[in-house]
């Protein structure tokens, strides 16, 4: 109830200022251009009667009291003039102050709710955050405008002036530009998400955040990788966020039951329960090395606990053939050693 209460008088501050900057700009407006046409005329007459400096040479030298006082009069004379300025546009500029600091805070206020509000209703993270960003630059540019107005600056030939700036400048920035209009596209096309892990561009990692202008991941080894959206759109994305394949290779001696190996594995297998059951596993002889008959099991599980899979059901193999007396062969040498008699 008291952040409702605190948002209500926030807004209606913001209301009152713009209403009574409105109301003093309307009062001085009347005023404004006599006071200029009597700072002009006022100027002009000191100009005429006597000037700052004394440039005419056939002219008798001044005194230094006469020079002193004429610079004391300039002085007084310009700071009469800058405190009319600020005493008729004070209002005006400290209303478009004010008005710059509320779409500031407004802005960030509304985008943060969105983003809670998103986030309740399970929406993307990218997108949330894409729309909740475009919201506040919206807030921005339309208090930016009504300062403006409030400073008495011309919008329409401002407009205008910063269109023309921007058609140049987009053929000046189109590299940067492109990476801005592919981060839209990854935005709303959505080939990963958050939290994915893919393989583009040559890296493989987590996806951290989903920027306009580039994309953020996270690899295996914890390096943070920075790569620009214009490299990513076109090019060949592996999402491996769901499932991972996980290869098992054991090789067992000659002289054991090959048979009973595969069911020890298999059975090890169907027993966890993080690997993907709807996938078929793959399990059979990869293939004939020196010393051991080569298996092989392929199987599935989440991408996030592909390395607890492997080193643990490799743990559970190793135990199960121990028990079973399947031996794992190694490459051992044996050294004769022959003695000659003399």
């Amino acid at each position: 109830m008291n952040k409702t209460i605190l948002r209500g008088l926030i807004l209606g501050v913001f209301v009152a200022t713009i209403f009574f900057v409105n109301l003093a700009a309307s009062q001085d407006a009347g005023q404004t251009g006599e006071v200029v046409e009597a700072a002009t005329a006022e100027t002009a007459e000191a100009a005429t009667k006597k000037p700052l400096f004394n440039l005419d040479k056939t002219a008798p030298p001044q005194s230094l009291g006469e020079m002193a006082t004429d610079q004391v009069e300039t002085v007084k004379k310009l700071a009469t003039l800058i405190i009319e300025f600020f005493v008729k546009y004070s209002f005006q500029v400290l209303g478009g102050i004010i008005v710059l600091v509320l779409g500031w805070f407004i802005g960030g206020f509304i985008s943060r709710r969105l983003l809670l509000f998103f986030d309740g209703k399970k929406f993307d993270v990218t997108v949330s955050k894409f729309i909740a960003q475009c919201v506040k630059l919206m807030v921005m540019v339309f208090a930016v405008i009504v300062a403006l107005g409030k400073f008495g600056i011309e919008i329409a030939p401002l407009i205008a002036g910063l269109s023309v700036a921007g058609f140049g400048l987009s053929f000046a920035l189109q590299g940067p530009l492109s990476n801005y209009a592919a981060g839209v596209s990854l935005i709303f096309t959505k080939p990963f998400k958050v939290g994915d892990i893919v393989e583009v561009a040559g890296r493989t990692g987590e996806v951290l955040e989903i920027k306009l202008p580039r994309t953020e991941l996270r690899t295996v080894d914890g390096v943070l990788i920075m790569i620009p959206n214009n490299d990513i759109v076109g090019e060949i994305i592996h999402n491996c966020s769901e499932f991972k394949r996980v290869d098992i290779e054991v090789g067992v001696a000659y002289s054991c039951d090959v048979d009973k190996a595969i069911q020890i594995i298999r059975d090890i297998i169907k027993a966890d329960q993080r690997i993907n059951q709807g996938a078929k596993a793959q399990i059979g002889i990869q293939g004939f090395g020196d010393s051991s008959v080569d298996l092989q099991a392929r199987v599935w599980c989440p991408q996030d606990q592909y390395y607890q899979v492997l080193y643990e059901v490799n743990k559970k193999i190793f135990d199960a053939f121990n028990q079973n007396g399947i031996v794992i062969p190694f490459p051992q040498r044996d050294v004769h050693v022959i003695k000659n008699e003399v």
